[in-house]
């Protein structure tokens, strides 16, 4: 899935990047090729992706039009 933008702000950076840095949740969502729908909540998605270092992530974003907001992420197992 292709978006246009990943927005930031001192809100979501602060909480996103407790176990990832900013530069992995972006490059999972880049290196992306598909975004599921998160089970609860409609406005959201999950990303299982791969840094560009080959690190699998996971991302979970908040959908907005024409891009994501990241809201949290962590390595995965």
């Amino acid at each position: 899935m292709i978006f246009d933008r990943i927005e930031w702000d001192e809100h979501n950076l602060d909480h996103a990047t407790r176990r990832l840095t900013a530069a992995e949740i972006e490059q999972a969502i880049w290196n992306a090729d598909r975004m599921i729908p998160h089970r609860e909540h409609a406005d959201r998605g999950l990303f299982r992706s791969v840094t560009d270092g080959g690190k699998s992530v996971l991302v979970i974003v908040e959908i907005l039009h024409n891009g994501v907001r990241p809201i949290t992420g962590w390595e995965a197992w």
